[in-house]
């Protein structure tokens, strides 16, 4: 009678379903439809950046040089991306207290800088992160991270102890998200514990203490077991040592009724999605299959479940490489199940890098050809970044992976690292242990019911396409935000730059720089003589919020003491010899031309009788700028030679680019402190700004000579975008230049960010060995236009040879 039962509602449920109305079905076709139009207005309306950043090393002594190069990337598609112009770089400890920070200029997807590691640094495992303005709009989770040690050896070596280790800790995810009552579901875990060398298994027990499933944590902790559950039983999941200890965790929540979705290979080559659910209504309505990668649809289905299970198969050529989102949606769009899957990517770009020799007495030339192809081994030109270090008992061979990171790491919250050649060729334990890391991460970029509710978010930060952005803040006497007021923006110098931001509805402010680089002072100020009572602050750029992650423990063995004095020494002997080459930075093509371009007059007064009074300095020689004196104080009147006219209200006044609203300070001025003056006779827009006429006067070193600032004014030192400094190589190409007895206790060889292979893939490379011997190893990273990404490694060793 069961069975007949079953059969007359299954026949039941294909009757309705072939007499649906025609309404209806156009109904629920319209519902994906607006499901995927919505998706697809959040795809345009909130694209993604990715940074990958290559290091030149992974552990560093305080006093060295950090090397660096960041490459940018479309989110969605991996191609390079020119978009931001402006990145940013920090070191962050273990409480996530950034000890240093800087801003990198990006050009055509690529930038590239170096950090001095001073001695306030203390000894300790530390995360270098790396982002763009446009992506502190979304989670720090997706922000790069990479950790690197760095040691102190100005302090006393007291090495540190690792934190004690945890007793355990295991997180269960069921996949597709849910536990129901009665379906079978395959549930993956993660296993944390950091007793070295111990082996753990476990089991679900249920409330009678029998033990319903078993399972073994792999070397990295992870794996996966089936579980059917019953929904009014309560589970516990037992894990227990080779010494016998047991810990025990609770399980997730078991729903009474829900939908079970799984995915798995098939033989065919396709991908099989299975669906199951005890939901009542689920012979009535439809459910919508959803799959994309990177906010790009690959997929969308409406399906019916007349009998509570369906399988759905899907082509693996039309699913995207890399990680790609499984969700089921129900009638009213409501996110029901989540699954990841990750599809080996075919954007590897190789190297063939080949050294002269394998061995190199000291002080000799290195010679090195690369040659990089894309995945099919056809010749492809790429941009490299190239490190070259000395491997030792303190600094490993650490792998570049930045084909790992753009395709699986930069979209995951936490994995283990991964060996840089680990998708190269895919086995089945590889295949095994990707599935498991899909199955234990949460992949949230967005959130669904915003996406269905069609409400655009007000996103904060804009992307910096034409510079660093400075951001502030203008607020009145009572703390409230002050609205529509203009604000002034410049830094003293040589070079007369001036930006304006008006005030929105929240009082923020901000300033698109131009040619802002290096350390700056800048002054902030709105005309004070019609504005007296608000208050500025300027913003960090740096983002304040940080990715939730485990703090790596550090600890350092007696016996690499030794070791740790010498590269100190080897340091120390660098820096005291070739300090000066080792601070040379690149002179960067700043247009110095002031912002208003060519001026209507310019005057150096020392070409003129150096009257000792500003006043007549203006009346004798500057024919368009009136000046008068009425009861408030002094006024200027510049002629405007457009309309035939004079301005009806004051010029706008410069010293040194620093705007000046008192026109009786500036009269008061020493003028023989006044190398030239610069006149523009008529109305000029300067972004919000509306400038009747300027009058600019520089001062012989743009230093504004002693001129006092209205103390209302707000004053500050400010950095900006990093200026480059260049890598020092010596050369030894003489007999005279390898026997000076200059030393050379060079650790890191080389280091060359800006590596172009030609047409056919090539580059050929020179630099020379320093007198320290042992093993070296060669790193190299790069992109291609195309967005192919790898990298590549090689090994040589230098010798003392005798002569």
């Amino acid at each position: 009678m069961k069975f007949r039962s079953r059969a007359v509602n299954l026949l039941i449920s294909i009757l309705l379903l072939m007499f649906m109305a025609p309404g209806a079905a156009v109904a629920q076709q319209a519902v994906l439809d607006t499901l995927l139009k919505k998706f697809d207005a959040y795809r345009i309306s909130e694209p993604s950046e990715k940074v990958y950043l290559h290091l030149d090393r992974s552990v560093y002594l305080t006093g060295e040089t950090m090397w660096f190069k960041f490459y940018l990337v479309n989110g969605a598609t991996h191609t390079l991306n020119d978009v931001s112009k402006v990145a940013y770089l920090e070191v962050v400890d273990t409480e996530n207290r950034p000890v240093l920070q800087t801003k990198i200029n990006m050009q055509g997807g690529y930038g590239h800088g170096s950090l001095f590691l001073p001695a306030s640094i203390v000894t300790g495992s530390y995360t270098i992160r790396g982002y763009t303005s446009w992506m502190k709009n979304f989670s720090p989770n997706f922000f790069f991270h990479q950790g690197v040690s760095i040691v102190n050896t100005f302090r006393k070596l007291e090495m540190e102890k690792p934190k004690p280790p945890l007793k355990g800790d295991l997180k269960l995810f069921p996949e597709g998200g849910n536990l129901v009552g009665g379906l079978m579901s395959k549930v993956a875990f993660t296993w944390r514990n950091s007793s070295k060398g111990s082996t753990y298994q476990g089991s679900i027990i249920n409330q009678r203490r029998d033990t319903v499933a078993t399972f073994h944590p792999d070397s990295t902790g992870m794996g996966s077991f089936l579980l059917k559950p019953i929904f009014d039983e309560e589970y516990s999941a037992i894990v227990e040592d080779e010494k016998g200890n047991r810990i025990s965790f609770p399980m997730p929540k078991i729903v009474e009724k829900g939908y079970v979705l799984s995915a798995y290979d098939t033989v065919g080559g396709n991908i099989a999605i299975r669906i199951q659910s005890n939901s009542s209504t689920v012979t009535t309505q439809p459910i919508f299959l959803v799959i994309h990668s990177r906010n790009m649809i690959s997929n969308a289905s409406m399906h019916f479940l007349p009998t509570g299970k369906l399988t759905v198969l899907i082509k693996k050529e039309i699913m995207r490489k890399g990680i790609s989102q499984i969700t089921l949606f129900n009638y009213n769009m409501e996110p029901l199940c989540e699954r990841l899957l990750f599809q080996v990517p075919d954007k590897l770009m190789s190297f063939e890098i080949q050294t002269g020799q394998r061995e190199y007495g000291i002080r000799r030339k290195v010679t090195l050809d690369i040659t990089s192809s894309n995945a099919g081994k056809a010749p492809v030109s790429g941009n490299l970044s190239v490190a070259v270090y000395r491997v030792d008992s303190i600094q490993d061979r650490s792998s570049g992976n930045i084909f790992n990171n753009l395709w699986l790491t930069s979209d995951l919250p936490e994995m283990p690292p991964l060996p840089s050649d680990f998708l190269h060729n895919i086995t089945e334990d590889k295949r095994q242990f990707l599935d498991n890391v899909m199955l234990t991460n949460g992949w949230r970029r967005f959130k669904w019911d915003t996406i269905v509710a069609g409400t655009s978010r007000i996103l904060e930060f804009v992307p910096e396409v034409r510079g660093h952005i400075i951001r502030g803040k203008i607020v009145t006497a009572e703390n409230t935000p002050a609205t529509g007021v203009t604000t002034y923006l410049s830094s003293p110098g040589l070079n007369v730059q001036v930006y304006g931001s008006i005030s929105n509805n929240l009082g923020n402010i901000k300033f698109e720089m131009k040619d802002f680089s290096g350390p700056r002072r800048i002054v902030v100020q709105p005309n004070i003589t019609m504005d007296s009572t608000t208050r500025i602050k300027i913003l960090s750029p740096f983002s304040d919020k940080f990715m939730v992650r485990r703090s790596r423990p550090f600890a350092l063995d007696y016996t690499l003491r030794n070791d740790l004095l010498e590269r100190s020494l080897a340091m120390q002997v660098q820096d005291i010899f070739y300090q000066d080459k080792g601070a040379q930075s690149r002179s960067s093509n700043v247009d110095t031309t002031a912002f208003y371009g060519k001026p209507d007059a310019t005057y150096y007064l020392e070409d003129y009788t150096r009257f000792p009074v500003m006043e007549e300095i203006l009346r004798e020689y500057v024919p368009g700028v009136l000046v008068r004196k009425r009861r408030d104080g002094f006024h200027f009147i510049n002629l405007d030679v457009v309309n035939k006219g004079v301005f009806d209200t004051d010029p706008f006044i410069m010293l040194d680019g620093i705007p000046i609203f008192d026109a009786d300070k500036i009269m008061a001025f020493d003028p023989l402190k006044v190398k030239k003056l610069e006149v523009v006779l008529r109305r000029y827009y300067h972004g919000v700004l509306s400038l009747p006429g300027i009058v600019s006067f520089t001062t012989y070193n743009g230093d504004l000579s002693g001129f006092q600032l209205d103390p209302r004014s707000l004053v500050l030192d400010y950095e900006g975008l990093q200026f480059q400094r260049e890598f020092y190589t010596p050369k030894y190409e003489n007999s005279r230049q390898r026997e000076s007895r200059m030393p050379d206790q060079r650790n890191l060889l080389f280091w060359a960010p800006l590596v172009i292979t030609d047409k056919i893939g090539k580059q050929h490379l020179e630099f020379y060995t320093s007198d320290l011997t042992g093993d070296y190893h060669v790193l190299v990273e790069g992109m291609a236009g195309d967005g192919s990404a790898g990298s590549g490694t090689v090994d040589f060793s230098v010798r003392a040879f005798e002569n």
